[in-house]
């Protein structure tokens, strides 16, 4: 029987750089969310899809730092 690799401890950075990509992509989901029902029914699309694009904007790279969890 061969002993398991141990893996190793994710450091604290990693930890902090994958947070702060999760808070991007919070903050990006709750400003579309915003977008979408404040702006809903009225004549204003372009302001709508303003913030629409700095909610998509805010999103990506959070999604883009947070696609793979530390000590994963």
């Amino acid at each position: 029987m061969s002993a398991r690799p141990k893996k190793k401890a994710a450091n604290t950075g990693a930890w902090l750089v994958y947070m702060f990509g999760r808070v991007l992509q919070v903050t990006g989901l709750l400003i579309t969310l915003v977008a979408a029902t404040a702006f809903f029914g009225t004549p204003s699309t372009l302001a709508m899809l303003r913030m629409m694009l700095v909610g998509v904007l805010l999103f990506l790279p959070g999604w883009w730092l947070a696609r793979k969890e530390p000590g994963r």
